[in-house]
């Protein structure tokens, strides 16, 4: 074979070679959708992808976060509204014994309703939120915030999370405001006092836990006020880092994504001048067998 042949024949081949890498390209191109998908393919727009998914991952993260806070907080603010209710069920029974009708027999057994609400209370503050957690422990919240005899056990830290960068919101309810003299009132003790007073017989003792109790279930419902408050808070950033993740995606689209048509096309006429290229080869290789035979 000639020198000549020779450079055709290779030139010719390299012509095939690029082809096919250029087929191969736009073929995953149009598979994937992605126009960059490594480094080879376009360095500068590699790092920049790399860098807007390392936002949206970060963006993705917080809104996880915040969203699974949102529902404990939800969990919490509908817990409060329980115990609200069971505090009511207390005072209700307390005006009914205070009356000076009621017998000694109706208060003992009036005594065991409110032992049995407050061991209902109890168990609402020892509420559990997502992972086990405890809701109402402060920043303790891998054991009960509660013992048996409703002394706490937990503190009144404030847990935070991340909704924008170096924005902190609260992420917890406030079991220690909720339920314990850090609030003002010892919600059990005064459940407590309720059910002695009962089991004493003492029309006295009953009226002097009215008003205690009346602050005690204003208390809970500042507690739950705040609680929701601050789920609410929660609720609207994790809509906001919804628009900000839709940006971000959008603007991420032009820099990896493939146009489709576009792409298409170009396969559609890389495929023909592949094909072509493989039949002109076919015929060099044949003359060039020919004379060298």
């Amino acid at each position: 074979m000639r020198i000549t042949e020779a450079i055709n024949l290779n030139n010719v081949l390299l012509s095939e070679s690029r082809a096919s890498q250029q087929l191969a390209t736009l073929t995953q191109q149009a598979s994937s959708g992605l126009r960059v998908s490594q480094p080879s393919d376009d360095p500068a727009a590699y790092a920049s992808i790399v860098q807007r998914n390392a936002g949206i991952a970060g963006v993705k993260a917080r809104q996880t976060a915040a969203t699974t806070a949102g529902a404990d907080l939800d969990l919490a603010g509908s817990i409060l509204d329980q115990a609200t209710t069971l505090i009511q069920k207390a005072q209700a029974v307390a005006v009914e014994q205070a009356s000076a009708t009621q017998t000694p027999a109706s208060r003992s057994n009036a005594a065991d309703e409110i032992d049995a609400l407050n061991q209902q209370l109890l168990a609402l503050a020892n509420s559990q939120g997502s992972g086990g957690s405890y809701l109402f422990g402060g920043t303790k919240t891998n054991t009960p915030p509660f013992d048996s005899q409703g002394n706490f056990l937990g503190n009144d830290g404030t847990s935070h999370v991340e909704v924008a960068t170096g924005v902190l919101a609260a992420s917890n309810a406030s079991g220690a405001q909720a339920f314990t003299a850090a609030g003002g009132r010892n919600v059990f003790a005064d459940l407590q006092a309720l059910s002695a007073a009962l089991n004493s017989n003492s029309p006295t003792g009953i009226q002097a836990t009215i008003s205690n109790l009346n602050a005690s279930q204003q208390q809970v419902i500042a507690a739950q006020v705040d609680t929701n408050e601050r789920a609410d808070r929660l609720h609207s950033a994790t809509t906001a880092m919804d628009s900000v993740l839709t940006q971000m995606q959008v603007a991420l689209a032009p820099v990896q994504d493939a146009d489709a048509a576009t792409t298409l096309s170009n396969l559609a006429s890389t495929q023909d001048a592949y094909q072509t290229a493989i039949q002109v080869n076919k015929q060099i290789l044949s003359l060039s067998l020919a004379r060298s035979g």
